[in-house]
């Protein structure tokens, strides 16, 4: 602040002034006491303003600073995960080489479980099959096998046993045959039955 003005006095004014008397010096004190702590209250804002700017300061060189170790910082952290990150996809590359020149064998092994699987459940199938052709009954089993073609026998033991029943067949047909000839001629010719029977 500027120092207040100074007013000329004359020696007019200073007999008038000590006329007024101690009214005008209690002012005079009550100024004075204002300007002094007027003064008091610029130097205090002027060294508030002063710690303000050097507060300033020292914040605005911290904000910087912590900047440039926040640079550093990231350019540390590149310079240490980069590599790491090549390294671990060199080596991911490695295991896929590795697994992509193991997959032809692992899908040769793949298919020969899966045929070994394949045959174990046809066999499985082939034994169910017999045991449920062994539990049935002769008559059954001969009847599939002379009518049917789904029977699990050879074809040998097939055409055997169709033989034998063609040979039964005609031989029972034959004795059909002639005993509905000696029926027909019994009846034509009126023969009796019983004790009178021709010989």
């Amino acid at each position: 602040m500027s120092p207040s003005p100074s007013y000329p006095f004359d020696a007019e004014s200073a007999t008038n002034m000590e006329s007024s008397g101690p009214l005008l010096e209690t002012s005079l004190q009550r100024s004075a006491a204002y300007e002094h702590e007027l003064k008091d209250l610029e130097e205090k804002l002027l060294e508030g303003l002063s710690n303000c700017r050097a507060l300033e300061g020292i914040i605005r060189d911290s904000f910087t600073s912590i900047k440039r170790k926040y640079r550093r910082a990231g350019q540390d952290t590149l310079r240490m995960s980069v590599p790491q990150i090549d390294d671990e996809l060199a080596e991911s590359l490695r295991i896929l080489a590795e697994l992509e020149a193991r997959l032809p064998a692992i899908r040769t092994q793949a298919a020969q479980l899966q045929l070994v699987y394949d045959s174990g459940r046809q066999k499985a199938e082939a034994v169910v099959q017999d045991l449920r052709w062994l539990n049935r009954g002769w008559y059954e089993r001969s009847y599939e096998v002379i009518f049917t073609s789904k029977s699990p026998v050879s074809w040998r033991w097939r055409a055997t046993l169709r033989t034998l029943f063609a040979i039964m067949f005609m031989a029972v047909a034959w004795m059909v045959w002639v005993a509905l000839r000696g029926v027909t001629r019994a009846h034509r010719e009126r023969l009796v039955w019983g004790e009178r029977l021709p010989s």
